[in-house]
């Protein structure tokens, strides 16, 4: 999804969100979590089909820059549904590609036997739900009329608190079923897991800060910066989401990196 701003008059508040208004920056910051998405699978994909040994992968550091990304992206996601004329919608669609993701990756490891790859709660579906379910509380939290600070600092304690302790570490249910809230019993697995809880709060973060931005509060330069490359890849990230992995196993396959057999 697109979020539309041209160069703005800090002096006067921003009220539409349309294709004749762009703020750059919100394509920008999407599309740099969609590099590092990428260039994350790249890794992935070197380790699981090529054996290639990349021990930082595993570290905890990298795994703090992963959180970091993927949060990016979620708040990004916060940011842009706010302003979406149709979250329902377009949460639907990205909810099914999310689903259509599961079952090819599925297939892939039923077909090539390559351990542990299916993507069950991936970042599509996460997002794609997080849409659905805050286009339904949206008309309550506009009647609560909570200050955006206030459910931006709830938000983000929430996720903190999460985070920190999740629900899989503190509840093992008896059935599986539970794993779109984050409890996971031990006959789960997914490649790529991101669980309402916590990530449903980062996503909220990110509505909550639509309210000064669309009134100017953000810094002069949030409304200036440009990279033209980034924005044309947080413009299109669905496509390229959908495109970047099978993208990547070609060029591996190509260069002989991956071999068949």
């Amino acid at each position: 999804m697109a979020l539309h701003i041209r160069m703005i008059n800090l002096d006067t508040k921003l009220t539409t969100y349309d294709r004749q208004h762009r703020v750059y920056s919100i394509d920008m910051l999407r599309g740099f979590a969609m590099v590092y998405i990428m260039l994350y699978h790249v890794f992935y994909d070197l380790i699981t089909f090529a054996g290639v040994p990349l021990p930082f992968f595993y570290t905890d550091w990298w795994g703090f820059l992963h959180t970091f990304f993927v949060s990016l992206l979620f708040v990004v996601s916060g940011i842009s549904t706010h302003f979406s004329r149709n979250s329902l919608k377009r949460g639907v669609i990205i909810f099914l590609f999310g689903q259509v993701i599961t079952l090819v990756t599925a297939a892939a490891e039923n077909i090539t036997g390559a351990a542990d790859i299916t993507i069950v709660f991936g970042v599509l579906t996460f997002i794609g739900l997080s849409m659905m379910i805050y286009s339904v509380i949206r008309p309550g939290l506009e009647k609560l009329d909570m200050p955006w600070g206030l459910l931006f600092f709830i938000s983000i304690a929430l996720y903190v608190i999460f985070l920190i302790y999740p629900p899989h570490g503190m509840f093992v249910p008896r059935t599986m079923w539970l794993y779109p809230l984050g409890m996971i019993s031990p006959a789960f697995h997914s490649a790529d897991y991101f669980p309402l809880v916590p990530n449903f709060f980062i996503f909220l973060a990110g509505t909550a800060l639509a309210a000064p931005i669309v009134k100017g509060r953000f810094p002069k330069f949030f409304y200036k910066v440009r990279a033209l490359p980034l924005e044309f890849i947080g413009r299109h990230s669905l496509l390229f989401y959908i495109l970047h992995q099978p993208a990547i196993l070609f060029v591996l396959f190509l260069t002989g990196v991956i071999k068949l057999g």
